[in-house]
Order: structure tokens, then C-alpha cells, then sequence
């Protein structure tokens, strides 16, 4: 997708291009990276960068992140990340740049390649995210080996605040970008029911304003099938509009293409407010939790094709967005341990989550459960 490969060095040098020669600086660009960026990306235990935008000069850079790279800090404190690209790949990163400078996305996330690494097969997973620092506009970077459905889901450390019904939905999208599946949440978060979403346009439900967004938003995952998150006002039962956070990923080609989505409500009045180093630290901490749960949903979205559309299973629409996350691991023939430790919640819980989808569904057993997935999702018989 529009973002870097980084091109690590055996001995921890960077490339002369990269050396710290002020002909490299982008105009504007700040001299330095603010303290609490800096305090911030040192004291997190995922790799992660901080980047000037839309240069993509490396503001910050922790330890786990260079470790993973197979550089160091030093070598990668104050470079291009366009200067650490195969030529290829360049302008597409300067895009994406842009589009976050711009205010166009406010994330997105891509499957690279290391350009000479150590192991040719460890493909990485990259999570770049725009936030305001000081009036400033800046990039934070997550580089991450790839787990295959989840992306960055289970690399990331335990997180408390992961959205619980009511602030995270899930759905998906047809290939007339009608809404074909959508999680229960969506009741208390818009205050539709999944019958009533179900069928319904989605362009029919997104502010006039907001369309350029979404539509670019598209363009950006579809070139790499990979997650976007952009900032959306939907329609809501209240005839008033309502703010959410979408995660958005193509999970099928076509014009237009499948889309998965999921769209998370956060509160407002949970922001620390005021002014003071204190409050920017505490508002940095913050977005640091919202990432970790976008990079949640960004590992929820790829797993939903596996379920029925509720047109073919009216009855997942009663399930809440945590339901579809163990149901579709557990068509994934995951235990109930690795579902627990793949959510970062206890086997009661996981059991406690299954006996609700038994009830839900009318099944009472693992083997009815995926029967009726599977009898949903199987394609009607010719001449039907």
C-alpha cells in the first residue's frame, strides 16, 4: 500500500544518502521531534517511528522498531524513509504522505517486503497514523511481522480498552456497495438495527461532504488491499449525524470492490482537556490506546467473508462484533485456548461468548455452529 519499505543494513550504517546533510530536509520540516513524541515512541513496546509528514523524515525511532529492521536508532534517527526505498515504491510512499499531511486519511496500513533483509520470507505489516503535535502534523509508524488474517492483532501487547459493544461494528460490503452484513453493535452506536442497515447503500449513509473522502479512502485500499482509516459523519435513527472512526479494507477485487469496514464511536469527553505538557502527554497516550484498537479492527475486517450474508443468515445480525471475532476464529479450527490468547481475554470468557452464539443462533454444540456457517455460505445450486 501507499507506504515505506524499509532497507536495513548489516552493520547498522545508513546509506549515505540518509546522513544528516541539511540538503535532505524538507522545508518547514521541524529541527527536532518534540519531547513527547519522542518520550512516546521510546516507552512503547511496539516498534514505532515517528515521521514528519509529508517529508517522511524519521522524527523518532524506538528500539524494537530498529531491532526489527535490523538497524539502529542512530542510523535511522533523521533519515528519508524515501531514501531507505526501492526506487519503485517511492512515489507511492510520497502519496500517501501527502494524504495524510493533507488530511485526506488518518491512517492506513500495508503488507511489505524488506528490501534486503536477513529472512527474504518475513513479510511485515505497517500501521502509519496521523496526529497533531504542537500544531504540527505528524506520522507514527508501526512495523510488525505479519500474522496471516490478524495483520498486527496478536503482535500487539495486551490492550484494556479494546471497544466493547457499542463503540466497535463490523460489516461488510457487496459488490453493488449495498451493506450485506453488520454486527449488532451498530444498534446502540447509530441506532439502526442490522435489518434495517441490511440492503441498504452505503453511499446512502455518508454525509454529501464526506464523500471525496470515502471515495479516495477506497481508491488508497484497493491499490493495496490492505486497511485505511478515515474519519466519517453517518446517518444515524436520530435523522442527525453521527461521527465515527472507520477502518476500511478492499477483501475482494471488482469495480467497485467488496469492502469490509468496521466503525468505532469514541467518546468525546474521555479526551484529557486543557492546555500543558501534561495534558499533550496524556492526549499522545491516548492515541496510542486508539491505535491499538484500530490495528484491532484492522485484524477483525479480512475474517469476515467467512460468515453468511444476512440475507442468508438473518441471525448473525444478533451477534456483537466480539461474537463474530471468536466465531470466525473458531472457523479457522482454533481452540479455545488460542482464541483467548489471540483476544487477550480469559477461556470463560471466550466459553462465556460461545454459549451466548449458541443461544443466539439455536445451536448447542461447536459441530451445529459451523454447519449452519457453512450451509449459509455455500453458493445456491445452479438452476435455483
Amino acid at each position: 500500500m501507499l507506504m515505506f519499505m524499509t532497507t536495513p543494513t548489516s552493520h547498522g550504517d545508513a546509506p549515505e544518502s540518509t546522513t544528516s546533510d541539511s540538503s535532505h530536509w524538507v522545508p518547514g520540516t521541524p529541527a527536532r521531534s518534540p519531547d513527547a513524541v519522542k518520550a512516546l515512541v521510546g516507552s512503547s513496546d511496539v516498534p514505532l517511528a515517528a515521521m514528519d509528514l509529508p517529508s517522511g523524515r524519521f522524527l523518532a525511532v524506538n528500539p524494537a522498531l530498529a531491532s526489527a529492521l535490523g538497524s539502529t536508532v542512530g542510523a535511522l534517527t533523521g533519515s528519508s524513509s524515501l531514501d531507505w526505498l526501492s526506487p519503485d515504491d517511492r512515489h507511492g510512499a510520497q502519496l500517501g504522505f501527502q494524504s495524510l499531511a493533507d488530511g485526506d486519511l488518518t491512517g492506513y496500513q500495508a503488507i511489505r517486503r524488506l528490501a534486503n533483509p536477513t529472512d527474504p520470507d518475513q513479510v511485515f505489516s505497517v500501521w502509519v497514523s496521523a496526529i497533531d503535535v504542537d500544531g504540527a502534523r505528524v506520522g507514527l509508524a508501526s512495523v510488525i511481522p505479519s500474522a496471516p488474517h490478524d495483520n498486527q492483532f496478536r503482535a500487539l501487547p495486551p490492550v484494556s480498552n479494546v471497544p466493547e459493544p457499542g463503540n466497535l461494528a463490523l460489516g461488510t460490503v457487496d459488490g453493488n456497495w449495498r451493506i450485506d452484513r453488520i454486527s449488532q453493535d451498530v444498534t446502540p452506536m447509530l441506532g439502526l438495527t442490522p435489518e434495517q442497515c441490511t440492503g441498504q447503500p452505503v453511499l446512502g449513509v455518508i454525509h454529501p461532504a464526506d464523500m471525496p473522502a470515502f471515495l479516495a479512502g477506497v481508491e488508497h485500499a484497493r491499490r493495496g488491499e490492505r486497511a485505511v482509516r478515515l474519519t466519517l459523519r453517518l446517518s444515524a435513527r436520530s435523522r442527525e449525524w453521527t461521527e465515527v472512526t472507520v477502518v476500511l479494507a478492499t477483501i475482494a477485487p471488482g469495480d467497485p470492490p467488496l469492502l469490509a469496514f468496521a466503525l468505532i464511536r469514541y467518546d468525546a469527553a474521555a479526551d484529557p482537556p486543557g492546555p500543558g505538557d501534561s495534558t499533550r502527554e496524556m492526549r499522545l497516550e491516548a492515541h496510542m490506546l486508539r491505535i491499538a484498537d484500530e490495528l484491532h479492527a484492522a485484524g477483525l475486517i479480512p475474517r469476515l467473508q467467512q460468515l453468511p450474508a444476512l440475507a442468508n443468515e438473518p441471525r448473525l445480525g444478533k451477534l456483537t462484533s466480539r461474537e463474530w471475532a471468536i466465531l470466525t476464529r473458531l472457523l479457522d479450527g482454533q481452540r479455545v485456548s488460542a482464541i483467548a490468547a489471540g483476544l487477550y481475554v480469559s477461556q470463560s470468557t471466550v466459553r462465556n461468548h460461545l454459549s451466548s452464539i449458541y443461544a443466539k443462533l439455536g445451536v448447542h454444540s461447536q459441530v451445529d455452529l459451523i454447519r449452519l456457517i457453512r450451509r449459509g455460505t455455500k453458493p445456491p445450486a445452479a438452476g435455483r
